[in-house]
């Protein structure tokens, strides 16, 4: 049975965790403490998954349903929404990794350790606080960036 806004709205927390089943996969976890959380449950290459769509109530079930549909196109496609996931956020980081200060301060590190100058350190560090708007850019792509 489709849940609806009251219902969840007004599910209390037991002695142990339930679930509470919307449609095609998705349902809702209460926890004792009176959390709820948002899972979508489905099958890929013949194994039982689960990934959490949100916490209740900053995802609402609108979205939780949004959110079911979106993981349920990856996995008619063949793909793991879990492993997606972790692609997406694994990518980023590594782009954050390459950032436009991470390099400026490898950079500094290294003209350190060559035992340079102390005028040409204190120039290096005075520019890079200098650029310090750009400094969470990814290197490979500096064009992003529009001044304020």
């Amino acid at each position: 049975m489709a849940l609806s806004d009251t219902k969840v709205r007004t599910l209390k927390p037991r002695d142990k965790l339930y679930k509470v089943s919307d449609d095609r996969g998705l349902y809702l976890e209460v926890r004792p403490n009176g959390s709820r959380l948002w899972r979508y449950r489905y099958f890929l290459h013949g194994k039982d998954k689960r990934i959490a769509l949100g916490a209740y109530p900053v995802v609402g079930l609108k979205d939780a349903r949004r959110k079911r549909d979106e993981a349920q196109r990856s996995v008619e496609e063949g793909v793991d929404p879990v492993l997606s996931r972790k692609r997406e956020k694994l990518t980023a980081a590594v782009k954050m990794a390459n950032s436009f200060g991470d390099v400026a301060n490898e950079y500094i590190m290294k003209i350190t350790k060559e035992g340079r100058a102390d005028a040409t350190l204190d120039k290096a560090r005075w520019l890079l606080k200098q650029l310090a708007p750009i400094a969470k850019l990814p290197i490979a792509d500096p064009w992003k960036f529009s001044p304020p």
